[in-house]
């Protein structure tokens, strides 16, 4: 069994990360994200977050995860494929009353700017939001384990 060497934290000033369109980008297998090792028994992950400020000077983050992972299935226990896509914005408010305000529009994700933010973190909490409760093969679709 191969080693995945984590990543390290991708720390940005999250303003001037948006005021200056910067962009990162990585593809990693899903070992390599603490959090998400925890969750996924494999899988790799395209991931690109990228900066945005408009003329009125709101911030924002294009966030972009395309890959595959291998869950567990809670009905037979044996590896179940899902499908990552995620391709969402997501606003940096600079106060509390800006974050509940963002938070109200309808398809509007949020997050309170500070001074710092890590884009791994960051990945890893669009990711796990995406997951399903109770991964599950469709009824009566489970592989039969054992069988020989």
């Amino acid at each position: 069994m191969s080693q995945t060497t984590p990543l390290h934290a991708v720390e940005v000033d999250p303003r001037r990360f948006c005021k200056d369109a910067q962009s990162w980008e990585i593809q990693s297998e899903v070992s390599a994200f603490p959090r998400l090792a925890l969750e996924f028994t494999q899988g790799a992950l395209f991931c690109r977050v990228t900066g945005r400020a408009d003329a009125l000077g709101s911030l924002s983050m294009h966030l972009i995860v395309q890959g595959g992972v291998e869950l567990t299935c809670q009905r037979c226990l044996g590896g179940m494929r899902h499908v990552i896509e995620i391709d969402r914005m997501v606003y940096l408010a600079r106060t509390d009353v800006e974050l509940n305000r963002l938070d109200a529009l309808p398809d509007s994700d949020a997050i309170l700017a500070g001074e710092t933010l890590s884009l791994v973190e960051l990945v890893e909490d669009e990711v796990l939001l995406g997951l399903p409760l109770a991964p599950m093969h469709a009824e009566g679709k489970c592989p039969d384990i054992g069988a020989e």
